[in-house]
């Protein structure tokens, strides 16, 4: 008998220590489970990379500006007359895709570049590679024609573009008569003075111009032209040149420019005798024309007045 109440007394004391145990392995889960979910809690938010067709590998490339921020909003790039433009296409991500430049406007679309190969006949047209990601586009002695969109493409589907609008900054150069009238054509009889101006207006406030230069069918004027600088208007550069008795040997082209990328040009016709007959034949002519037509607008107007008088007086 007392063998068997020492034995379950014995059996007894297992089981306490034991829910003992227990309890206190639940509590230390317990406050575990605590201290992960303030750990948790006290994070910084997790950021996930935007992925794109729900795959985790398929990065598409995109489009960064040298500070490596993305962009996707057009480009504008001011370029002065004769400089040379550096268009910059960074691609990020471009995983084995291809990149190409193409000038582009509302009717048509041309291709310029292809990697590292230029598909375009103008040799002032090249691409290279700046590392790590820069595909750019050079264009050496930039002209007025050379403004408008130019857009890098990668060849994604659909494809990915990045659009730069170019703006060349010329100045406006216009040669002018005394009546500041422009000029492409003008006829002179002999003997008579010719006096031209030619008036640069720079494409930027502020901005200076050198004086324009007059040349004769490429070639320096000659002795008897006088050239002279005056002060326009404005920020206006005017610069005249004046004959005082022209000849036959006058005649030609005259250019006006700034430099060789800016340039505006008159012919001037000095003549004489059958052909500077014909010359006023033909304004006699347009006069007669202008005339006949002044005389016929103001009959219609007077009939229209007398049919309104004949109503009124009817009525």
């Amino acid at each position: 008998m007392i063998t068997i109440v020492i034995a379950n007394y014995q059996r007894h004391r297992d089981r306490l220590h034991l829910r003992e145990q227990l309890v206190n392995g639940h509590k230390a889960i317990r406050n575990i489970t605590q201290l992960q979910e303030e750990i948790i809690a006290n994070l910084p938010p997790l950021r996930i990379p935007r992925l794109r067709h729900h795959r985790v590998t398929d990065w598409d490339p995109y489009f960064e500006n040298a500070d490596g921020q993305g962009i996707n909003d057009p480009q504008n790039v001011a370029l002065h007359l004769g400089a040379t433009a550096l268009l910059d296409c960074r691609v990020a991500m471009l995983s084995g895709k291809k990149v190409m430049w193409l000038r582009r406007n509302t009717e048509w679309a041309s291709l310029l570049t292809l990697g590292n190969t230029t598909h375009i006949s103008d040799s002032r047209y090249s691409v290279s590679f700046q590392y790590p990601n820069n595909w750019r586009l050079a264009i050496s002695g930039v002209r007025r024609e050379d403004h408008g969109v130019y857009v890098c493409q990668v060849n994604t589907h659909p494809p990915r573009m990045l659009v730069t609008n170019v703006t060349v900054l010329a100045p406006d150069i216009r040669i002018i008569d005394e009546a500041r009238h422009e000029l492409r054509d003008r006829y002179y009889k002999t003997g008579s003075g010719i006096e031209l101006a030619c008036v640069v207006r720079p494409s930027c406030p502020d901005s200076r111009v050198p004086y324009p230069v007059w040349r004769k069918n490429g070639e320096t004027l000659p002795d008897h032209v006088d050239v002279y600088h005056i002060n326009g208007s404005n920020e206006d550069v005017v610069t005249r040149f004046y004959i005082e008795q022209a000849k036959k040997t006058d005649s030609g082209e005259y250019t006006c420019s700034v430099s060789q990328f800016s340039t505006t040009a008159v012919h001037i016709h000095v003549l004489n005798g059958e052909k500077q007959a014909a010359v006023h034949h033909d304004q006699w002519n347009a006069a007669c024309i202008n005339y006949h037509a002044v005389i016929t607008e103001f009959c219609a107007v007077f009939v229209n007045f007398l049919l309104y008088m004949w109503r009124s007086y009817s009525l």
